[in-house]
């Protein structure tokens, strides 16, 4: 158990370096095209139009380096976690309000990411082409409807994930709650 301990404290502490690289890289890109001009970056992995003003642009931009610093936040008290496990607190107060913590926060991301991606998606690819009907109505139907279900089929991972972390959460509560009568027991 030890080891598998120290395998996920390694992996945790990891996940926090590449999620901190990726908002250093993002800060880098916007910086280059804030000083420099030239080709947007992807923001929400979409590709804003040249066209669109630049304060959409960098409102969505820093929009996203918020969320990258959200999860970096939600990754350290998670990791935080892992190190109580690895000193055998497991079944603490403190471990359940920080898994709850981090599972209200991934879902708080994710309806974030989902609204962005949402509306994006319904304002980038809205005048393109995903359907044949020459009937408006049925062509933005069937947008409305694609661009939803893509945006839900990418964020389900995370919302399966927040809820997993609330219902370890809860365990640990419980488990909290039995070694105190436990305790005064003996």
């Amino acid at each position: 158990m030890k080891s598998v301990l120290s395998i996920l404290k390694v992996f945790c502490t990891l996940l926090v370096v590449s999620v901190f690289i990726d908002f250093i890289k993002r800060l880098h890109k916007i910086f280059y095209y804030l000083f420099n001009g030239g080709e947007r970056s992807l923001v929400f992995n979409m590709q804003v139009s040249d066209n669109w003003p630049d304060s959409v642009y960098h409102f969505l931009s820093i929009t996203s380096l918020a969320l990258i610093i959200y999860m970096v936040l939600l990754t350290v008290d998670f990791r935080q976690v892992i190190f109580n496990f690895s000193k055998d607190d497991v079944f603490t107060t403190e471990n359940s309000k920080r898994l709850r913590r981090v599972g209200k926060g991934l879902i708080v991301y994710g309806i974030v990411v989902l609204s962005f991606k949402v509306v994006l998606g319904l304002a980038i690819d809205g005048n393109s082409s995903l359907s044949t009907s020459s009937d408006p109505s049925y062509s933005s139907g069937y947008i409305l409807g694609y661009t939803v279900g893509t945006s839900i089929s990418k964020m389900l991972p995370i919302f399966a994930m927040a809820l997993f972390i609330q219902f370890i959460s809860f365990i640990v509560g419980k488990g909290n709650v039995l070694k105190e009568e436990n305790d005064l027991t003996i």
